[in-house]
Order: structure tokens, then C-alpha cells, then sequence
């Protein structure tokens, strides 16, 4: 079972997207306590990373640093417009969602 790395600001939001992975089939995944992106991604190896474009690490540098992990980094938000979001992903060249949003576009973007 292939695992999904989840960085959300808030813990509901975090568990909802757990959830959504889970019906994929997939295991959602969470930074441990203190523990940075770097080392998540060396624990869970190449997977997607769903990053919360309101999270204080989503920045160039952490975006970068999961791009170089082998991480797939999704950019989403639960409360900014699909076009503000859809712009800092062209800006990070990255995949990018707003909550809420269907399954099928959800798989897609995990699987893609």
C-alpha cells in the first residue's frame, strides 16, 4: 500500500484528507512530532505530499527540499479560490486542488 504524506495547517482538515487517502486505497502519512519534511520523506521514500498553501512550512524552500526527497508535492487549500491556489502551483510547478473537490480528481492527482 503506497502512503501519502499530509502537511495541512489545520487537524480537521488533515484528518478529512486522511480519510479521502484512505478510500483510495492509500495510507495517509503525518509529520511526527518535531520531525521535518526531510526526514518524513526519508522515512516514506517517493510519494505524493499534500502541503497546505496556509501551512507556515509551505514555502520555495520546502517545496524544493520535496521535490529533491523524491516527493510529488501537491499544493491545497480549504479556504483560498482554485485560482489563487492554481497560481503559487504554476509558481512552484507542482499539482494543486481546493477543498472541497471530487474523488476522481483527487485519485487523479495522487496517482498522476
Amino acid at each position: 500500500m503506497s502512503s501519502v504524506l499530509i502537511l495541512a495547517r489545520e487537524e480537521v482538515i488533515a484528518a478529512l484528507l486522511g480519510l479521502m487517502v484512505e478510500l483510495r486505497g492509500m495510507k495517509p502519512r503525518f509529520l511526527g512530532e518535531k520531525e521535518s519534511i526531510t526526514e518524513a520523506l526519508k522515512r516514506e521514500g517517493h510519494v505524493p505530499v499534500l502541503i497546505d498553501c496556509d501551512h507556515p512550512d509551505c514555502t520555495e524552500e520546502t517545496i524544493s527540499r520535496i521535490l529533491k526527497g523524491g516527493g510529488d508535492p501537491v499544493l491545497f487549500s480549504a479556504f483560498r479560490m482554485q485560482a489563487d491556489v492554481k497560481r503559487l502551483a504554476l509558481r512552484y510547478g507542482t499539482k494543486s486542488f481546493t477543498l472541497p473537490t471530487d474523488p476522481e480528481t483527487f485519485g487523479r492527482l495522487l496517482n498522476s
